[in-house]
């Protein structure tokens, strides 16, 4: 008997990748320059071959339909589509088409996300997300795999976690472009906003029927922020201040058009942006953990993310935090009231296996109480299929249902996938 009681059996249930991080071979990216600038990724690794996902297409697509998963979120890779400006390479929008029927043909819905961290090496020489023609160019893109891709897909997601570009590209060096200036972060967080919404509208402007209408939304990073010491102002007031900034800023301009980044003497963004203004058919949440926010006004790091004392961690040393989900979902519902909601990633590194299993329960136990408690949510996606290219953890993170056997990239079940294939079997009973 399923241990979930309010999930419909028409749950969604799915797991999500990136195209970076399993297709491999895609050295026209800006993130190839980057992982092959020494030191930028751990042990050394690179991406070259990944899980050389077209290759064992088969296999991965015969792995989904094993799961019982009825959907699958993946990423077209905008480096291998327009390879040089304005010139589309229809042979690779053709692979994706391929892999679309396939899907299909299994059973499986796609959801589609159109920008999952990487650019082609000519938008990062125009400055990426700091040029002024990056959203116009976002949009071209979209049509043109739109207009392709056609009504094969329903859900769309335009941007995955845009803020987590902006913490580890402009706050820090661990992705690209690798500025660590806090006073960096205003336009770039404008002209995401900018694409996201010429894409939804681009979407909808294509593909809107009589019979049919895609759904579009966009992949949102929410972690926790809570104060170190709970009655230690300093840190309630950065953790509040990281939670204005990294988690509501961006939603909140998809809902009144204005995107407002402000924090004294440091930086103030104020943009009014209307054509984002209800360009979200669903929230998409990827959620993972939370921080503890401690200051230290004279320490080498002033502010400072730390777990909680004695807490359960994975392996990249997040904490393990279900009950932040709870907090997450409630926070949504009171922001945007009726929006349909979709779990668009929530996963675990944990190369030993022994912790995945409790940790895709319980978070799912949280999305079930809500469900009874009146919440729209509508799907679950865990991250993800196999161990892949964790960027600037390289192979070292195993988020994985499936490990890679060394050698022939050969997929092999992990107990938790096991697992995870019993849970939804009891759902759909």
């Amino acid at each position: 008997m399923s241990i979930l009681k309010a999930l419909p059996r028409d749950f969604h249930f799915g797991v999500a990748t990136s195209a970076y991080q399993i297709e491999g071979h895609n050295e026209n990216s800006d993130w190839w320059r980057w992982e092959n600038t020494p030191g930028k990724i751990k042990n050394g690794d690179t991406s070259l071959v990944a899980t050389d996902s077209w290759a064992h297409l088969d296999e991965d697509i015969a792995n989904l339909k094993w799961l019982g998963v009825d959907f699958y979120r993946f990423s077209v890779e905008w480096a291998k589509i327009e390879p040089q400006e304005g010139r589309f390479d229809e042979a690779m929008i053709d692979r994706y088409v391929a892999e679309i029927e396939r899907l299909k043909a299994a059973g499986i819905e796609p959801m589609i996300t159109l920008y999952h961290f990487t650019f082609p090496g000519w938008v990062a020489e125009k400055g990426g997300w700091d040029w002024n023609g990056l959203p116009k160019a976002f949009e071209r893109f979209t049509e043109k795999v739109v207009s392709q891709i056609g009504p094969r897909v329903r859900m769309w997601i335009t941007l995955n976690e845009p803020m987590t570009i902006i913490a580890a590209g402009y706050l820090s060096d661990v992705f690209p472009p690798g500025k660590n200036d806090l006073r960096s972060i205003g336009a770039p967080m404008t002209h995401m906003v900018q694409a996201h919404a010429l894409a939804y509208h681009a979407i909808h402007r294509l593909l809107d029927s009589d019979g049919f209408r895609p759904e579009v939304g966009l992949a949102h990073h929410l972690r926790n922020f809570d104060a170190f010491h709970r009655l230690n102002p300093l840190d309630r007031y950065a953790a509040r201040k990281f939670d204005q900034i990294f988690n509501w800023a961006i939603p909140n301009a998809l809902s009144s058009g204005v995107l407002l980044v402000k924090l004294p003497f440091l930086i103030r963004t104020r943009a009014w942006i209307p054509e984002a203004i209800g360009t979200q058919d669903f929230f998409g949440l990827n959620y993972y953990s939370r921080d503890r926010v401690q200051v230290r006004p004279f320490s080498h790091e002033p502010i400072e993310r730390r777990t909680t004392p004695g807490a359960p961690v994975q392996d990249l040393g997040w904490e393990i935090y279900p009950d932040g989900m709870r907090r997450m979902l409630d926070r949504i519902q009171v922001i945007f009231p009726g929006m349909p909601i979709w779990i668009t990633e929530n996963g675990i590194a944990d190369r030993t296996d022994e912790k995945r299993t409790g940790f895709i329960r319980d978070h799912l136990a949280i999305v079930d109480q809500e469900i009874q408690n009146g919440a729209p949510i509508r799907g679950y996606a865990y991250w993800t299929l196999n161990d892949n290219f964790e960027w600037a953890e390289g192979y070292s993170a195993q988020f994985g249902l499936f490990s890679l056997e060394p050698g022939t990239l050969k997929r092999i079940p992990r107990p938790s996938a096991f697992d995870y294939r019993a849970l939804i079997e009891s759902v759909r009973k």
